[in-house]
């Protein structure tokens, strides 16, 4: 690609387009006409190899790679304001249509998305949230503008220099079985909670995996206990963390899981936590972002969102111990 030939004008445009998903009201943001921005569409079409924008009924629809490219094209917008202008676009949650992408695990989801979609609904109505997967490769899309935060036990050892990071909360570990299990009760003994039937959530493991950014659960535990040199008898091996209080319900098995997510399961499903017969390291969920987007007013604004609502966490009520 011979990036001479490339006129900014379009990135302008491109930015637009994804923001607005309209021609019309593309070239109304940036003093077009209608038949300006039609051609500035064709010419990106021609460039990406793609349609960008798709009819879909009575409306337009992004393709797949514009939905990817977006935050990227969003970033690139940064910086050339800051470039150029030495300031940012102004952000305003409450006429924004913005999607933010955020890489996070059942357990962040589960503990703090009530509040983050009730903060939302309050100050950005128009705004949409896009969960993707906390998994090995979070990190590159950080830094590639492919997310705009990522959140999960987030070692700052592990992260590469040009991320930054902020705590969140912490978690422990307990045991979780059902409330008529006839073993699990109180505090197991060593040779007890080895002995019993365990069921693990798995952590996907990609080639090339970045060891820095994990879940809470999806094998944080199982680390922290094969380090204690503890060998337990795990006997199901199941690939979602939301899974486990369904198995655990239904038969003897036991699974070891973070605290806050014992309780929300035991809240909800006749289950109770048990303390673990040794103690592990507490965990510490942070998050984390790009630091060549550190200062754009959208992304401040959504770490703000997350900030705030981790004291509103609603913990679950605990249930009496048989």
């Amino acid at each position: 690609m011979n990036l001479s030939a490339i006129d900014v004008n379009l990135v302008i445009a491109l930015d637009a387009l994804l923001q607005e998903r309209s021609v019309t009201l593309a070239a109304r943001r940036v003093g077009l006409s209608q038949p300006a921005m039609s051609h500035a569409l064709t010419r990106l079409r021609e460039l990406f190899s793609d349609p960008l924008l798709i009819r879909v009924g009575r409306q337009m629809a992004l393709t797949s790679r514009a939905e990817a490219m977006t935050p990227q094209v969003a970033a690139i917008m940064l910086d050339l304001a800051s470039l150029f202008g030495g300031t940012t676009p102004a952000f305003d949650p409450a006429t924004s249509d913005r999607a933010f992408r955020i890489a996070t695990t059942e357990y962040v989801q589960l503990l703090l998305l009530p509040q983050l979609n009730a903060a939302l609904a309050q100050g950005g109505p128009r705004l949409a949230v896009h969960l993707l997967p906390l998994d090995a490769r979070a990190v590159d899309a950080l830094r590639n503008g492919e997310i705009d935060l990522a959140i999960g036990v987030l070692p700052p050892d592990g992260l590469p220099s040009d991320l930054r990071r902020a705590a969140l909360f912490e978690d422990r570990f307990a045991g979780l079985a059902r409330a008529s299990h006839p073993t699990a009760r109180g505090r197991v003994d060593l040779p007890t909670y080895a002995a019993l039937p365990h069921v693990v959530a798995s952590r996907p493991r990609a080639h090339g995996a970045h060891e820095g950014a994990h879940g809470a659960h999806e094998g944080v535990a199982d680390d922290l206990i094969a380090a204690r040199g503890v060998a337990r008898r795990e006997v199901m091996v199941v690939p979602n963390v939301l899974l486990l209080p369904h198995v655990v319900t239904a038969s003897d098995l036991v699974a070891t899981v973070a605290t806050r997510l014992g309780r929300a399961f035991s809240s909800v499903l006749p289950l109770r936590t048990f303390d673990l017969p040794f103690e592990l390291p507490p965990i510490e969920i942070a998050m984390a972002w790009n630091s060549r987007t550190e200062h754009d007013p959208a992304r401040a604004w959504l770490r703000r969102l997350v900030t705030d609502a981790v004291p509103h966490m609603r913990e679950p009520p605990r249930r009496k111990r048989v």
